[in-house]
């Protein structure tokens, strides 16, 4: 049996989450922000702008009990033959997070992504994860990716580490799988990983990544809308 959440009920259980935060600390409230571009916006594997470069950029308000809400954009490019596909992902955020220890920490966040005049395909996620140590490890579920009514899991396993001043060591590793790969992509799961290094010059951070799949046969798209072969993807940002 699938645990469908009504889509009605998420929306009124973010616009409380919203108010909680803003009413219970907007005095405190950090704000930071970043912009940046990259040569390819690859989401899971997945190319969101058909191998071509995006830029993106997000702001996130950050209250001392805890949570967080936030915004994301990135232009993004489905064009395919009949079809003139959105130009812009919007996404929108609610999270809450805190310390079990000094070493460990812990995050629940519920998503939503939008995509210009493409109401129908937007969707909500929820995401849990868990710090210790450089090491992340987290867990997204949606019911209704892409607004399909399907469902999607997916498990990621992250380590970042330091080898010299201001340089790390980035490690990725992902596992999708349900409904939605198995009833929409036809395929019924694939992994992605990535190994980079990433650091901080003059306020900008810089990082450089390869990245892969498992994905073969058809999957295997080298070129284009969806694009899914092996790249290497560099991108510079600035926080302020």
């Amino acid at each position: 049996m699938h645990n469908n959440l009504n889509k009605k009920r998420l929306a009124q259980l973010v616009g409380l989450a919203l108010t909680t935060t803003l009413f219970s600390g907007i005095a405190a409230a950090e704000v930071t922000g970043e912009i940046g571009v990259t040569n390819d916006y690859r989401f899971r594997g997945i190319s969101q702008t058909a191998g071509d470069p995006a830029l993106q950029g997000g702001i996130d308000w950050s209250f001392d009990s805890g949570f967080s809400v936030g915004a994301w954009a990135s232009n993004v490019d489905f064009d395919e033959p009949g079809y003139n596909g959105p130009a812009i992902e919007y996404d929108f955020y609610v999270a809450y997070g805190g310390e079990i220890n000094e070493e460990l920490t812990y995050d629940i966040t519920l998503n939503r992504y939008n995509y210009s005049g493409e109401s129908d395909i937007g969707y909500f996620e929820v995401t849990a994860g868990m710090d210790y140590k450089g090491f992340r490890v987290a867990y997204w579920f949606t019911n209704d990716y892409s607004g399909t009514d399907l469902d999607y899991h997916y498990t990621e396993l992250n380590y970042s580490y330091g080898f010299v001043e201001n340089w790390s060591l980035d490690l990725h590793y992902g596992y999708n799988a349900g409904e939605a790969l198995d009833d929409g992509e036809g395929f019924d799961s694939y992994s992605d990983y990535s190994v980079g290094v990433s650091t901080e010059l003059a306020g900008f951070g810089l990082s450089l990544a390869w990245l892969g799949t498992d994905l073969s046969g058809d999957q295997k798209v080298s070129d284009g809308v969806y694009k899914t072969s092996d790249t290497v993807l560099a991108s510079v940002s600035y926080a302020f």
